[in-house]
């Protein structure tokens, strides 16, 4: 019985998430990506993981599956997960070569899930940790996507947004 109740729990998360459509397939080349996403007329995120993080499961399996977030997200990101304790060489914006870990650390990473979002020069727009409901990530995404980080920080315009 217990052998039985380990198989259903292995079964039902194993196929419970649908693959995440903007995730980018990516051999962790930051500027071939951020190339790509740019000539596509997208934008790159950086998901930061690390095994067993209970908030990149909910991400997962609730945020990234919310219709909406696919929907917007997959016509307007690209988004490359990196483990923050990963050995896994990464090929940095201006070239340079650092592991999954020494890149977390270049972005302060301490906790996961944590998401860094980045404008098509390579330059960090937003950095932003923890889980992020369907609604809160919906609005990061438009603030990125239609250029309002041009104009105002991120918390103005969540008071703005807000207040309609």
């Amino acid at each position: 019985m217990r052998v039985l109740k380990i198989l259903l729990f292995i079964i039902f998360f194993s196929f419970g998430v649908e693959a995440v459509p903007f995730e980018k397939i990516s051999f962790l080349n930051l500027k071939e990506d951020l190339e790509e996403a740019k000539k596509e007329g997208k934008y790159l995120f950086i998901m930061f993981e690390q095994e067993e993080c209970p908030f990149c499961d909910k991400m997962k399996r609730v945020t990234f599956q919310d219709p909406r977030v696919r929907e917007y997200f997959t016509k307007h990101f690209y988004m490359v997960r990196i483990d923050i304790k990963g050995s896994n060489p990464v090929v940095y914006f201006d070239g340079t070569e650092m592991t999954e870990k020494e890149l977390a650390h270049k972005f302060r990473v301490r906790a996961t899930p944590h998401f860094v979002f980045f404008d098509h020069e390579g330059k960090k727009i937003l950095s932003i940790p923890g889980y992020i409901p369907p609604e809160e990530f919906l609005l990061i995404g438009k603030y990125v996507a239609e250029g309002y980080y041009k104009k105002m920080s991120y918390f103005k315009f969540k008071r703005m947004i807000k207040k309609d």
